[in-house]
């Protein structure tokens, strides 16, 4: 005799749904292109193609997030099974990225002027440094 329909549609859900964010370990890393640049006054400026393409690493064992060359880097505050979410020391940073969407934005603040930058990512690699059985 064979399984019940709902104990495959269970597995099956269980095998491909989110995995627990507490089993976050090793690196991903996300190449990034800015969709968007949003002053305070609400206005869309144009995105500038110099730095259309951003790099963001999560390194999940250190509880840090990087940008672009490594010289940027926040403490990651919450991980859950559908996003990640960082803030600079000061405060003038927020950021967040969307496990389900691989959108990110971020939300920044210098000499009073708001700037919220929305991007689009894609995976580029994931390391895992558990040792193996």
């Amino acid at each position: 005799m064979g399984w019940p329909k709902w104990l495959w549609a269970l597995s099956l859900a269980a095998l491909i749904g989110p995995t627990p964010a507490e089993a976050a370990s090793g690196q991903a890393g996300f190449v990034c292109t800015e969709a968007a640049a949003t002053i305070k006054d609400g206005s869309t400026t144009p995105v500038d193609q110099g730095w259309a393409d951003a790099l963001m690493v999560f390194d999940f064992d250190r509880k840090l997030v990087f940008h672009g060359d490594g010289s940027e880097r926040y403490p990651i505050r919450k991980i859950t099974d559908r996003v990640i979410t960082w803030q600079s020391e000061t405060g003038a940073l927020k950021g967040f990225f969307s496990r389900a969407t691989l959108e990110a934005g971020e939300v920044s603040r210098q000499d009073g002027t708001w700037t919220q930058r929305t991007y689009a990512c894609r995976a580029n690699f994931y390391l895992s440094f558990a040792a193996q059985p």
